[in-house]
């Protein structure tokens, strides 16, 4: 006793007053970490966007992985599959659209369940309820504990971590932005088109005002390539062009190379023959630089892969990644 006052209460009081503080700086800790969780998925989406619309300029080769990381998990169009892609720090993915009988999205790119899940017959012909109790099927028919995932999953998942290339979506075009619109997806989402500036107007306005639309040439040979590429240069607002082509002598070709002078990056595919004139992903595994060499050399700076983490190994030894 201390007049009047005991030790314990300076104590108690000290003990009081450092139990503050640590409550106070671990809030404060919270905070920081909250906020830099926010900036990282925020850099992400803008950094890819930000080369998107470089033109170019940048060394950086984007990569799109064709129905994800499918060739090292086993499933494609699988949640497994995208998220694989996120931890690659790959650009972009592409999903396929199918609807369901119950007016749902689903990510597939066949109309029949046969090739790719334990099902058969149409997708459309299933409600969502009953895709769910179907497991994917791995390419060589090994049966997995992969769903069909919707596309309102694989926005989540994705959600301003990665571009989106949306393939067969004009029969649920209104869907689609729809549910693109929810969960304020649409910058990051892209969207391929065969059709003039004309056509595409007609058929969907301003729909996809706030998504990323950008035209495809289909190489023929002749007249019509130049009428189409002239139109989209001229009427598309894109970052980017994509061509494909089933030989590598086409006149119009010759304006591949173009596109950065256009502002544009130029997106080839690495899939299979048909869109590469033989420049494909097959050649790639014992000559690389027959396949994506070549396609480097046309002036690509995106590029559409089947096998993407074996692309990117490539883009790194040459300095492209």
């Amino acid at each position: 006793m201390v007049h009047g006052t005991t030790l314990e209460e300076p104590c108690r009081e000290l003990f009081l007053s450092k139990r503050f503080v640590m409550k106070k700086l671990f809030f404060v800790i919270l905070a920081i970490l909250i906020c830099r969780n926010i900036a990282v998925c925020q850099c992400r989406v803008d950094t890819l966007l930000q080369l998107l619309n470089d033109g170019g300029k940048s060394s950086h080769v984007m990569i799109f992985a064709h129905r994800g990381d499918w060739r090292n998990v086993q499933t494609e169009n699988s949640l497994s599959a995208y998220q694989r892609c996120i931890d690659e720090e790959l650009d972009g993915i592409e999903v396929d659209l199918q609807m369901t009988k119950d007016s749902v999205l689903v990510v597939m790119h066949d109309e029949t369940l046969d090739r790719t899940t334990t099902g058969s017959g149409k997708v459309s012909d299933y409600s969502l309820t009953d895709l769910q109790l179907l497991r994917l099927r791995s390419p060589i028919g090994v049966v997995t504990r992969e769903k069909i995932p919707t596309l309102e999953e694989v926005l989540k998942l994705a959600k301003d971590k990665i571009l989106i290339q949306v393939d067969k979506w004009k029969p649920y075009s209104k869907e689609l932005a729809t549910i693109a619109k929810k969960h304020n997806c649409e910058r990051q989402i892209i969207l391929r088109t065969t059709d003039k500036k004309e056509v595409y107007n007609k058929r969907y306005g301003n729909l996809f005002d706030d998504f990323i639309v950008m035209p495809v040439l289909v190489c023929k040979g002749g007249e019509i390539d130049n009428e189409k590429y002239n139109d989209f240069v001229t009427n598309y607002s894109s970052p980017a062009i994509s061509f494909s082509f089933t030989r590598d002598d086409y006149p119009i070709m010759k304006k591949m190379k173009e596109a950065s002078e256009n502002g544009q990056r130029l997106w080839l595919n690495s899939l299979w023959d048909t869109f590469n004139a033989g420049h494909d992903e097959e050649l790639a595994i014992t000559d690389p630089e027959g396949s994506y060499g070549w396609l480097l050399n046309q002036g690509a700076n995106i590029i559409f892969s089947d096998n993407p983490t074996q692309l990117k190994r490539y883009l790194i030894s040459v300095g492209r990644w």
